[in-house]
């Protein structure tokens, strides 16, 4: 493939440096704007190209030194080269850009600045690493940037200290005891408890000697789960985890497990959780929904101040644990479904006569418009849509927008510091 040189104009989401060739948009990854840059085209398409970079002629003054020697070659970061205060001016920034179409309609919208993570990195509590063959030997890693090569970690800055140990001690085991295979690891780790688990695909060893083992070898762990020729679980797999104490109510008490989707950023979920709180304003005769509710992140917490809240999910160890949470927490008004978001509103508009708030926190593809139009058949006069896509955020914020809901405010949190990803919350309401 051929360089060239590019002057890079400005940043986009999804970490690339954009500049332009015969007025064609190349991606560049690892650039900053006003760089001049020597790349080479990779992959190219009728209306752009990517590109790797090659060299810098001439470097941005916001550059800073990378904190991880595999930046660059590891895909886990995108923004390492520029200093933490710039990622969330940058972040703030893309995030305008695509409420931009939204606000010539709504301009009354009130748009909060970028709420920063406390921490930058040792965040994680929670990855999945892949497993591969390198020289005879076994490793652990993450995917390079656009790529299925797996980029071999020994320490991830991002993680959590914890994590980090956790990982350090299976690695040393397997190096030491050797016959095992990992094709697959997933660790999660608890500061509270400070404990961790592990999920594995593992090929090539007794399973039940080598659970044991592991779990001898890391005192840190609490639990490990092993896939193979059969599947085998030694210790406990469930962490405990705490939430922000509400004024007149104790700190949720949570339950946990690499089964169901939780937050990876511990900091920064408080903060979100404290939002929604604050900005439904539930006075304590309120039915709520809150869809794709996973454990109960912010189902329990609306427990303790709405008079009924309904959680739906698809996964079924997710909504186990939603139910022993609210069993724990004594939330008796705490309802949780097994089943689609689509198919359980509408079995659910056949029982309750009012909704007057509904909160959704979907995955990356965003809500879609079969559950937005189940939603909106249910007329309530709050919707929190929480959204770690922007893209799919403004997508289906459209949608409500054509029936019968105004956008009136949105903030945007760093759940991810040092990638381009970060969290938003909107919240809506219901025309007269």
């Amino acid at each position: 493939m051929k360089e060239m040189k590019l002057t890079i104009e400005k940043l986009v989401y999804g970490g690339w440096g954009i500049g332009r060739l015969g007025g064609k948009i190349v991606f560049v990854p690892y650039t900053l704007p006003g760089e001049i840059v020597v790349a080479e085209i990779v992959r190219e398409k009728k209306n752009y190209a990517e590109a790797v970079l090659r060299a810098l002629k001439q470097i941005s003054p916001l550059r800073t030194r990378p904190f991880c020697d595999l930046f660059g070659q590891c895909g886990g970061c995108h923004y390492q080269h520029l200093a933490y205060k710039e990622q969330v001016r940058i972040k703030e920034q893309l995030l305008r850009e695509f409420l931009a179409p939204l606000l010539l309609k709504e301009g009354s919208v009130q748009i909060y600045a970028l709420l920063p993570s406390p921490e930058d990195r040792g965040y994680r509590i929670r990855a999945q690493l892949k497993g591969s063959w390198k020289e005879g030997k076994q490793i652990l890693g993450f995917y390079a940037l656009k790529s299925h090569e797996i980029v071999a970690i020994k320490n991830c800055p991002l993680l959590h200290p914890l994590a980090n140990l956790i990982l350090r001690g299976v690695m040393e085991w397997i190096e030491k005891e050797g016959g095992a295979f990992i094709k697959n690891l997933e660790v999660q780790v608890s500061p509270e408890e400070g404990k961790g688990v592990i999920w594995m695909q593992v090929v090539n060893h007794d399973l039940e000697l080598f659970t044991a083992h592991l779990l001898t070898h890391v005192p840190e762990l609490k639990g490990v789960r092993v896939e193979g020729q059969r599947n085998f679980t030694r210790g406990e797999m469930t962490l405990e985890y705490q939430w922000p104490e509400l004024p007149g109510n104790e700190p949720i008490l949570e339950q946990a497990s690499c089964e169901a989707f939780m937050q990876v950023n511990l900091g920064v979920n408080r903060e979100l959780i404290k939002k929604v709180l604050e900005w439904v304003k539930l006075e304590g005769k309120e039915r709520v929904l809150d869809l794709f509710c996973g454990l109960g992140n912010i189902s329990l917490p609306l427990g303790q101040v709405a008079q009924e809240v309904w959680g739906i999910d698809v996964n079924e160890s997710a909504i186990a644990l939603a139910r022993q949470n609210a069993v724990r927490n004594g939330l008796r008004n705490c309802h949780f479904l097994l089943g689609s978001a689509e198919d359980e509103l509408r079995q659910l508009k056949k029982r309750l006569e009012k909704v007057d708030v509904i909160v959704l926190d979907p995955p990356r593809a965003g809500a879609g418009k079969k559950v937005l139009k189940a939603m909106v058949e249910l007329k309530p006069e709050i919707i929190i849509y929480v959204s770690c896509e922007p893209p799919t955020l403004v997508r289906d914020l459209k949608i409500l927008l054509n029936w019968g809901y105004q956008l009136q405010k949105v903030q945007a949190l760093d759940m991810f510091p040092q990638t381009y990803h970060f969290e938003v919350i909107a919240s809506l309401s219901r025309y007269s």
